[in-house]
C-alpha cells in the first residue's frame, strides 16, 4: 500500500514545489534520452508549407524552400510590362506645331483632382491615362479648333510614382520612379550601402542577409547577398511605384516578438545571447485570447528560411514544464539577430499561412520602425513625438 501511495504523493509534492518557485527543482534527477536535448537536424521538405500545424513536430527546423505554397508571391515579382499611366505630380510638355507662327509650348502638371487644363479645349483628364491615350483624346478636342496642327505631348517629370530606400543607405529617402528601374539602380540611386568606421578602419555595417523589399504590403523573396556579391541577375527585380527597400544595420541585434503577444516588439539583445523564454516574457507573455498556444521561429532570409514549430504549454507552469526548461532539463531556443518570433493566432492552420502572415507582419514593423528612426533623427532629433514644440 504504502508503495502504492508514495509515488503518488511525491508526484504531487514536487507538483506543488515547482508551482511554488521552488530552487530544488534544479537539484532533480536530469531526465534520461530527453529527445528535445538531442542536436536539432535541419529537415529539407520542400512542401513544407503544406502541412498543418498538427502535423508539424515540434522543436525540429526545417528548411524551406521555394514552393508551390508560397507560389502566389511570384504574381509579386512578375513584371509590369503595361504602359506607363500618368499620376497625380506628374508634368507633360505639350507642343503643339503649325499653331501660329512656329510652334506652341508648355509644361503643365496633373493638379490634384487628376485633370490637366490647357487653352482651347479647357479640363482634360489625364491621371490613370497612358501617353497615348491622352494625346488621343487632346487631338479629337483639338480638331474642331485646328484642323491641321499637330499635337505631340512627353512627359517632363514623374512625380506620381516613387519608391523609398530606408535604412543603412547612404541617402535613404523617397524617389521619384522615372521610367523603368530595377533593384540595383535603386541602390545605386540610394548611394549605395553605409560605411562605418571601426578603429579608424572602415568596414560595412549593413546586413543584407536580413534586407527585404516590401511590396503592397508582403515581402518579395529577393535574396539580396546574391544579387550585390555574386550579381545573381535573376534576384535583379524590376521597381513598382510605391515599393518599400529596408536594409537593416549588421549592428543591431535584435529579434522581432511579433503576433499574438500581449505586447508584440522588437526585442534587443541585453546580453551575448536571447532565450525564446527571454522574447516571451519580454513580449508580454501569449494572449490566451487570441493565441493557439504554438509559436513560430523563422530564421534567415525570405528567400530560403528556416522554421521551428514551438508548443507554448511546454511553458506552461501547470505542467512544470517552464522550470524543466529554467533547471536544463528541456528544451529553450536560443535565438539569433534577425530571427521572427511569431505566436501564431488562432485563425490559421496551415504552416504556409502562417508564415505568410508572420513576414507580412514583419515588413510592416520594419517599415514603421525605419520610418520612426528617419523621423527621429531628422525631423524630431530631440524625440519629442507628438508634443514636439512649434
Amino acid at each position: 500500500m504504502k508503495q502504492k501511495i508514495l509515488p503518488d504523493f511525491s508526484a504531487t509534492l514536487l507538483l506543488l514545489c515547482v508551482l511554488a518557485g521552488c530552487s530544488s527543482v534544479n537539484n532533480l534527477p536530469k531526465l534520461e534520452n530527453n529527445r528535445e536535448l538531442l542536436p536539432a537536424n535541419v529537415l529539407e521538405l520542400p512542401n513544407a508549407g503544406d502541412l498543418t500545424l498538427d502535423e508539424m513536430e515540434t522543436g525540429v527546423w526545417i528548411q524551406l524552400n521555394p514552393d508551390r505554397s508560397l507560389e502566389d508571391t511570384q504574381l509579386l515579382m512578375e513584371r509590369d510590362t503595361g504602359p506607363y499611366r500618368l499620376g497625380v505630380g506628374d508634368e507633360l510638355e505639350i507642343t503643339i506645331y503649325g499653331y501660329g507662327e512656329g510652334e506652341n509650348q508648355r509644361t503643365l502638371p496633373i493638379d490634384p483632382a487628376g485633370n490637366i487644363t490647357y487653352m482651347m479645349v479647357g479640363t482634360v483628364p489625364a491621371a490613370g491615362r497612358t501617353i497615348d491615350e491622352l494625346t488621343e483624346d487632346m487631338r479629337a478636342r483639338l480638331s474642331e479648333e485646328l484642323k491641321y496642327a499637330i499635337l505631340n505631348i512627353t512627359p517632363y517629370h514623374f512625380g506620381s510614382q516613387t519608391f523609398t530606400v530606408l535604412g543603412q543607405m547612404k541617402y535613404p529617402q523617397v524617389y521619384p520612379l522615372e521610367g523603368r528601374m530595377r533593384l540595383l539602380d535603386a541602390l545605386a540611386k540610394a548611394g549605395g550601402t553605409k560605411l562605418g568606421e571601426i578603429r579608424n578602419v572602415s568596414a560595412d555595417i549593413h546586413d543584407l542577409a536580413h534586407a527585404t523589399l516590401v511590396r503592397g504590403g508582403q515581402v518579395v523573396p529577393i535574396d539580396f547577398e546574391k544579387l550585390v556579391y555574386e550579381a545573381d541577375a535573376t534576384q535583379n527585380l524590376e521597381i513598382r511605384s510605391g515599393d518599400i527597400i529596408f536594409v537593416p544595420s549588421a549592428l543591431e541585434r535584435k529579434i522581432y516578438a511579433l503576433g499574438s503577444f500581449n505586447s508584440p516588439q522588437g526585442v534587443q539583445f541585453a546580453h551575448s545571447s536571447l532565450s525564446l523564454m527571454n522574447a516571451v516574457v519580454q513580449a508580454g507573455g501569449m494572449n490566451t485570447a487570441t493565441s493557439d498556444g504554438h509559436i513560430l521561429i523563422i530564421r534567415g532570409n525570405t528567400v530560403r528560411p528556416k522554421i521551428m514549430l514551438m508548443d507554448m504549454s511546454q511553458f506552461d507552469s501547470k505542467k512544470a514544464r517552464v522550470f524543466k526548461i529554467i533547471g536544463g532539463r528541456a528544451m529553450d531556443v536560443q535565438l539569433q539577430p534577425g530571427d521572427i518570433v511569431y505566436a501564431v493566432p488562432k485563425k490559421f492552420s496551415f504552416a504556409r499561412e502562417v508564415i505568410k502572415d508572420a513576414i507580412r507582419t514583419f515588413a510592416t514593423t520594419l517599415t514603421s520602425d525605419a520610418a520612426t528612426d528617419i523621423y527621429q533623427r531628422d525631423v524630431d532629433p530631440f524625440n519629442f513625438g507628438t508634443e514636439r514644440p512649434d
